[in-house]
Formats: structure tokens, sequence, C-alpha cells
């Protein structure tokens, strides 16, 4: 049975419980131990581990100390400034991992955790549970098999409002850096970030890669008073591929459930999170399935990585497939500025959920450049620029962090 060992039991961390127990019951996997850094604010849920034979820890690096050669899994649901450290802290206890999505704020953090993994010979598993489902790899496949003829746009369109105390539910939402590490924390790299990440694996070349986007030609709009950006449209172009749309905002003033458009010469694929996968073919055909719930996706992530672990073939999303998200990410930092929205053009209403930042007019706009691959700039949104930014992507390899739009270089 594999031993785990678990990194915070609050907000994700109450899921990883979930995907623990599910596997307990099937006598894979034991928890063993946990590092719950507020056992004051969590002590029924501490009572109840200890009862069954969990240690805990206040401090994960004293955790990775005490369990040395003790542990086989360590489960990392944190917040992305503590991915990569935590990651490479944890192979280095010569412990495999899964760590939640994304993978970390930066491309030389991500370069980091390949090399660790690599050298420590452990798996990484990432939590983009949006790309377990067997559906997802079917429709991969007949993509690849030209059932829709060439792909030539894939869409994501997320409008998926926050309120206020969304930004501030932490002390790294919305942030570039907290704690002396990037965060880079945004609506592409939370709440939209499976979302994107799915668009750039159906875009891969075969059938385990991602897209490797070479320029990036779009616009960041910041409404609330964070650090980073919650509206973003933008088109990725890679080199002989299709082109990655993203369009989504946190502040429309209603909820489009996420999806994801695959625009071939012949057909087309549309998939809806949480409801169905259609594929449409030139002669009239389709295909419909249902996509998988939350519930249903995050089990398959530990299920999958279990798997692996046991030397079993199982997909997992590896950090090398991660670095594209990542890489993406980065690329939106260090080449387009972001663009604050004046109050003037904002509306607000309080509702149970809490106080609603609005920009009117953005979600027909972001509806329409999706719909019809337009610049979000020239559909004449009063409070967005008139013309998209542009930027050429490279890999930077290199010590330093991403070199940040002039808004947040004093953050």
């Amino acid at each position: 049975m594999i031993r785990a060992a678990l990194v915070g039991v609050s907000g994700y961390g109450r899921w990883h419980l979930l995907m623990l127990a599910e596997q307990a019951l099937l006598g894979r996997v034991r928890l063993v131990a946990a590092t719950v850094i507020n056992q004051k604010q969590e002590a029924g849920l501490c009572d109840r581990l200890r009862a069954h034979g969990v240690e805990l820890f206040d401090d994960y690096a004293a955790m990775l100390a005490a369990l040395a050669g003790r542990v086989d899994l360590v489960l990392i649901p944190t917040g992305i400034h503590h991915h990569a450290a935590m990651t490479i802290a944890a192979l280095r206890a010569g412990a495999h991992v899964l760590v939640e999505k994304p993978l970390c704020g930066t491309l030389q953090e991500a370069d980091a955790i390949i090399a660790a993994a690599r050298a420590a010979g452990r798996t990484v598993s990432v939590g983009f549970q949006d790309l377990h489902p067997p559906l997802v790899h079917d429709m991969k496949r007949r993509l690849l098999a030209g059932e829709i003829g060439t792909v030539r746009r894939v869409v994501v369109r997320a409008h998926w409002p926050r309120p206020s105390a969304y930004f501030t539910r932490n002390g790294w939402a919305g942030r570039a850096r907290a704690d002396g590490t990037w965060v880079l924390d945004s609506l592409v790299n939370n709440a939209c970030a499976h979302f994107l990440m799915l668009a750039l694996f159906w875009a891969g070349a075969d059938a385990e890669s991602a897209a490797e986007p070479v320029s990036v030609e779009g616009t960041l709009l910041r409404v609330h008073p964070i650090e980073t950006f919650d509206t973003a449209s933008f088109r990725l172009a890679t080199p002989g591929g299709p082109d990655i749309e993203f369009h989504g905002t946190h502040v429309g003033n209603r909820e489009l459930r996420p999806e994801v458009r695959v625009i071939g010469e012949t057909g087309e694929l549309v998939w809806t999170y949480e409801r169905d996968c259609v594929l449409r073919r030139a002669d009239g055909t389709s295909l419909a399935l249902p996509v998988p719930d939350q519930l249903s996706t995050r089990l398959l992530v530990l299920e999958n990585a279990l798997t692996r672990i046991a030397g079993l073939p199982a997909f997992v999303v590896t950090p090398a497939l991660a670095r594209a998200h990542t890489r993406v990410v980065h690329a939106l930092h260090a080449l387009l500025p972001i663009h604050t929205v004046a109050a003037e053009h904002l509306v607000s209403h309080t509702e149970t959920a809490g106080v609603f930042v609005h920009l009117p007019g953005i979600d027909d706009a972001l509806e329409r450049a999706a719909r019809e691959g337009l610049p979000l700039a020239s559909l004449g949104l009063p409070s967005c620029p008139v013309a998209s930014d542009f930027g050429v992507i490279s890999d930077d390899r290199g010590a330093q962090p991403p070199t940040l739009a002039p808004e947040l270089q004093t953050t």
C-alpha cells in the first residue's frame, strides 16, 4: 500500500482528503501524515485525523525530515507560490508528488521541478483534472486523425463572475508575488487554468503533447484593485498549428458555462464544462458524450497517479506537459501590459454572495471576439485600449523571474 502525506487540509486540501478517502477504501493508499499550519482552526478535523493514526506537523519541512524513507507520495494542495519549493523538497526526500495546478509561477521554477523529478527518479503529477477523462484523449485521437479536417482555431470562452471578496480570500489572490516568490495569480493561472491547459493540449501535435505558441496578441484588463488581471482576451500563434484564443472574465454581468471550441476546416468540437462534448463532422453526423463533473475528474487525478507510481500505464499531467501552461502565463506577464479600467466605466451590485463589480459590455464583446475571432481592442468597448498588445514568446531558462508589465514592477 502506498503511504501518503498531505500538505494542508483546508481549502483545496478538502478535495485531496476526499481523493485519499476513496483510494483508502479501495486499499491502495494510506494517509500517514499531514502538515496543518492552522491546527486551532481545524481542531475537529485534526482530532479525526489523529484518531485514524495520521501524524500531524505544523511545518512541511519538518514532516519531510521526520518521514524520510517512510512516505511514498506527497500531495501539495497549497498556494501557487509554494508549489515549486514544496515539490522539489518532497522529491529530494524520495517521494512521488501530486501537486495542484498550476505547476508553479515561472518557467525557471518549472524547469527546476523537471530537473528535480529526473534526478530523483520520481513521478510528479499536476492536478489539471480536466485532462484526465478518457473522453479527452479519445477526442485528441479524433482530432489528430482529421475527423474535423485541419484544425484552424482552438477557442476558450469563460465568463465566471466573482465577488470582490474572491480577490481577498487569501494572501496571494490576485498577487504578482507573495512571500518573496512569484505567484502571477489571475483567471488564466487559477479558475480558468484548466480550460487554457485543455486548449493547449488539444492543439498539441501528438497524443500527449501540448502546443508551444510563438507569439501572443491581445488585451489584459484589471478591474479589481489587484496586481494582475481579471479579464483577458488574447490569441496565441503556433508554428504550423492552430491559433489558440482565450476570452474570459471575472467581471461580467452573467455567467456562461466555460467551453473549449476546436474549429476545423470541415467540422468542429465543442466541449462544455461539466455538460457535454459534441463532435460535428462535415457529413452532418455528430457524436455527443457527457463531460464528467468536477468530483469525477478530481478522483481520476489521484487514481491515475497511484497507478503510475505502481509502475502501470496511466495518464498523468507531467511537469513537462504542465510547463506549456506556465510558459503562456509567464509570457503574458512578460510581454503584455495590464490596463487598469477607470472606475467611471464600472458598476456594482450586492447579492447574497457579496459585492460584484461589473464592466458593462464586456460579456457581449468577449462573446463576439470568441465567435468571430476578433481582437477585443477592435470592438469599441469604451474602457478598452484601441489596439492590441503583442509580444514574441521565447523560453527564458535563466535564473531571473519574468520581466513584468510596468504596473507590476513596484509590487
